[in-house]
């Protein structure tokens, strides 16, 4: 089936006859007859997917850019954030867990010779290479791991590093990257307690890539640059026969999160092979947790929720892949994960508990989901507590939980969880903002930003 699909890439490859925007030979193609002045607008960019492509502006050899991604010379954790990071990695460091982070360059960092100075916006390379320094020292000064993609990106491979037209990196650039985070692994007392296991990478299907940015030139202008085809590669376990099989498998003692870069999806064309290279490299089993569309945090969400992740039994190594455009700006993130990573509420007596069943809500009405008045009331430790929420409406994803503290103020926090991440629990450390020193919370609502319409049961506990 896979050779079938193979010559059947080339034999439509060759029947358009212009694959990867290519003229016919003897001719120069005309790349500026491809782009409108209409890529430069905001308008085409203001709703829906188009928001993360804002704005494409043409390269050398085919190349298309997003100037507020691609050409961002920005890096770095927002000096406000950096206590916040410190505590997670701290708590990651409790539960005898090392994290790891494979940071992935952008793409105008590692292909800045395809960049048009006429159509750069901007873009300076020494000002990123700086901020990215910054940037992977703030995570090591945490507490993480970060293996150096410094002399990566100050040599990039002759193989390119990411696709020409699409935010994905090439299986190069995955075997790239995986090495470099392998040969700092082998490095660590952690990699001589980690079980072994022999794998070997393989070719698999050619990948047709036609790309994110492609799709948005389409989209504003009415043309494209056509696919481009890179080799595909699979990793696959030595001993992989009927023995292998019907052997009991151990839970993995490193687990790998991130985004679709690292994601294994059922459709081979998208797989890039990232966890594959790591298990060739490090020869350890890797559970694989990255999911595509879910953000910088979505998926170690989903991980630390999940019955894969027990706060008793936890993983030795977390490896957190993450394009260097993300910031871990969101204290939000860090609210929810630190009571993810502790076990929530398990082996904890609650303070306050509450069980309450919706049958339906109207966008902006609330339900107080619990309360801390009269002759029962608690009072909690200075800046302790966390809310442990669970909706057995698993699609309820976009509410607002709101807390009440008896100084007269409120902490309202606002959920919108992507859809590839699972609804049903979620975490609300209480708030450690100045404003509320000294003050206990009495009373927490939830407030749905999209109609409830199912009844649903919902329980709700205050743990520290």
């Amino acid at each position: 089936m896979k050779r079938f699909l193979f010559l059947l890439i080339l034999v439509q490859a060759a029947s358009w006859g212009h694959a990867d925007g290519m003229a016919p030979a003897g001719e120069q193609p005309c790349l500026d007859c491809l782009v409108c002045e209409a890529l430069k607008d905001d308008e085409p960019y203001a709703e829906g997917a188009m928001k993360s492509v804002r704005h494409i502006t043409p390269g050398k050899d085919h190349w298309l850019f997003r100037s507020d991604v691609d050409l961002s010379t920005h890096f770095g954790i927002p000096e406000a954030m950096t206590p916040w990071y410190k505590r997670l990695m701290d708590a990651f460091h409790q539960q005898h867990i090392e994290v790891v982070f494979a940071v992935q360059p952008t793409r105008g960092m590692m292909h800045r010779d395809k960049i048009r100075e006429d159509a750069s916006y901007g873009f300076d390379y020494p000002t990123g290479l700086r901020n990215l320094q910054h940037f992977l020292g703030q995570l090591r000064t945490g507490g993480a791991i970060v293996p150096d993609i410094i002399p990566l990106v100050k040599q990039p491979p002759q193989s390119e590093y990411f696709f020409r037209r699409d935010h994905h990196w090439t299986p190069a650039g995955a075997q790239a990257t995986a090495r470099i985070v392998a040969d700092t692994l082998k490095t660590l007392p952690v990699y001589t307690q980690l079980e072994k296991k022999n794998y070997f990478t393989e070719k698999s299907l050619i990948l047709p890539k036609d790309g994110t940015m492609n799709r948005a030139l389409r989209k504003i202008c009415g043309n494209n640059y056509g696919f481009q085809y890179v080799q595909g590669f699979q990793t696959v376990p030595e001993n992989s026969g009927a023995d292998a099989l019907f052997a009991d498998e151990a839970t993995p003692e490193v687990v790998l999160v991130g985004t679709s870069n690292s994601a294994n999806r059922d459709d081979e064309t998208k797989n890039y092979n990232f966890e594959g290279y790591l298990k060739e490299y490090l020869s350890v089993d890797i559970l694989n947790y990255a999911l595509p569309g879910a953000g910088q945090d979505g998926a170690l969400i989903q991980y630390l929720h999940s019955d894969d992740y027990d706060a008793q039994h936890p993983p030795k190594l977390l490896i957190w892949e993450l394009p260097a455009n993300f910031q871990l700006e969101s204290e939000l993130t860090y609210r929810q994960l630190l009571p993810a990573l502790a076990g929530g509420c398990k082996g904890r007596e609650p303070l306050l508990t509450a069980t309450r069943t919706i049958n339906q809500m109207a966008v902006h009405e609330r339900l107080e989901i619990l309360s801390n008045t009269g002759h029962q009331r608690r009072t909690l430790p200075a800046g302790q507590g966390f809310i442990d929420l669970r909706l057995s409406d698993r699609n309820i994803k976009d509410f607002y939980l709101i807390v009440y503290y008896d100084n007269g103020l409120r902490d309202k926090v606002w959920y919108r969880r992507e859809a590839v991440v699972d609804g049903g629990q979620y975490y609300l450390e209480l708030s450690h903002d100045p404003k509320f020193k000294g003050a206990n919370p009495i009373s927490v609502f939830i407030e749905p930003t999209e109609a409830v319409e199912t009844a649903t049961t919902l329980e709700a506990r205050l743990c520290i």
